[in-house]
């Protein structure tokens, strides 16, 4: 064996031997923190300051706000949609099948309460009024029969039997005709159409000419045709939606209400509204219904505001913003600390801001906020007065958190 393949082999040896020292009594392996010193660490790992230089303040258009106590007017800013005053909006059908026979408004007309809208040609209402008729004639009949059995049983000309049996028929022909007028009056006659069915009765004329039986829908209140569904000659189901008649002299406002906002909502508050359309022009109106119910997507709970609209500028459908005023809270002092909302960052979840505490270096503050009134938002915890705080570029300042601390992870 040569010298060569010797020393390879005690060599081999030698770190063979030292392996399995290390495996039974060497030092241990380090070992992997704890999930929870982890996380520790990564929360430490928030740097409490960042430093920027001149050029790159001036480059992000970074500036300041000085804290000091701001009397805010309490008025929350809400957004909202403007809907129908729903106890001022009728749709318009028929309680009959027909054909349409005519229109006389068109729509966007101006209507008053008793204007005919349409005018439906039906069938099943002549066999009504038919049956009508009928059943008054029989009455006028059994009532006079009645009439003169009650005169011959004063003078006992008939027995109290054959009486009775004339006032049943009278009593019952009288059930029938009010059973008919009842059955014109729920398919849309009015007392004016039923008059002259009873005036034709009572006075044993015929008709020289007869009609087509017609149903005249006329309107309950006075308005504005805003939507037309048929056109003359068509054919229409009962019950059918044919027209809709809106008085949009006053209008429902829906806003949504943020859930911290709810202690400062109730009914009968005012509201100032503020278009895009009418910029120069506001509408007021108070609140009067508060949702019960809060909105698990969004946290917001609806209100619903009316509004007077006689220029019936404000139209349904339309997005606008509501100054409500609410009241401040008792006790509350004229002044309190607030900040811009544009100084608000979000950080590990919380709300931020950033101090300038000296020339260039940035430390962030974790703060409890309050309501937000005319673009501040109160803060009611972690800020104190004469602090310099960021607000046009704290997107900014952010980001300089977010990079160093990504730097002391690597």
């Amino acid at each position: 064996m040569t010298n060569a393949v010797r020393r390879f082999l005690v060599l081999g040896m030698m770190t063979l031997a030292t392996a399995t020292s290390c495996r039974r009594g060497g030092a241990p392996a380090p070992e992997t923190a704890p999930p929870e010193q982890e996380a520790a660490g990564h929360e430490e790992a928030l740097p409490e300051r960042v430093n920027l230089s001149a050029a790159a303040i001036s480059e992000a258009g970074i500036t300041t706000w000085q804290v000091i106590p701001v009397d805010l007017e309490h008025l929350l800013v809400l957004n909202g949609t403007i809907g129908h005053d729903e106890n001022r909006l009728l749709q318009v059908a028929s309680n009959v099948r027909g054909r349409v026979a005519g229109i006389p408004v068109d729509l966007g007309a101006r209507v008053r309460k008793g204007d005919p809208l349409i005018l439906v040609e039906s069938v099943d209402l002549g066999r009504a009024r038919e049956e009508f008729i009928r059943a008054l004639s029989g009455y006028r009949v059994a009532s006079q029969a009645y009439t003169r059995a009650r005169t011959l049983l004063e003078g006992k000309a008939i027995s109290t039997g054959e009486f009775q049996a004339r006032e049943g028929a009278y009593l019952g022909s009288k059930a029938a005709a009010q059973a008919a007028e009842r059955a014109l009056h729920l398919l849309g006659d009015d007392d004016d159409e039923i008059a002259r069915l009873r005036s034709e009765v009572e006075s044993n004329e015929t008709p020289a000419h007869v009609d087509p039986p017609r149903l005249t829908l006329r309107a309950s209140f006075s308005g504005r045709v805003i939507e037309r569904k048929v056109t003359p000659g068509a054919l229409v189901e009962a019950l059918q939606p044919l027209m809709t008649v809106a008085d949009l002299g006053s209008v429902w406002v829906f806003l949504e209400a943020y859930e911290k906002d709810l202690a400062l909502i109730h009914e009968g508050l005012p509201v100032t509204i503020r278009t895009e359309a009418y910029p120069q022009e506001t509408f007021r109106g108070r609140v009067d219904y508060v949702g019960s119910v809060l909105e698990t997507s969004t946290r917001t709970v609806r209100l619903r505001a009316t509004v007077d609209n006689r220029t019936e500028r404000l139209k349904p459908g339309m997005f606008v913003k509501a100054h409500v005023d609410v009241p401040r809270p008792p006790g509350e002092a004229t002044g309190s600390l607030a900040v811009p909302q544009s100084a608000l960052q979000t950080l590990e979840g919380r709300s931020t801001l950033f101090v300038q505490v000296e020339p260039g270096i940035f430390e962030r503050r974790f703060v409890e906020v309050g309501h937000s009134f005319e673009g501040f938002t109160e803060v009611l915890a972690g800020l104190k007065l004469g602090d310099l705080v960021v607000t046009e570029g704290s997107f900014v300042v952010k980001s300089e958190f977010a990079k160093a601390t990504l730097a002391e992870e690597d």
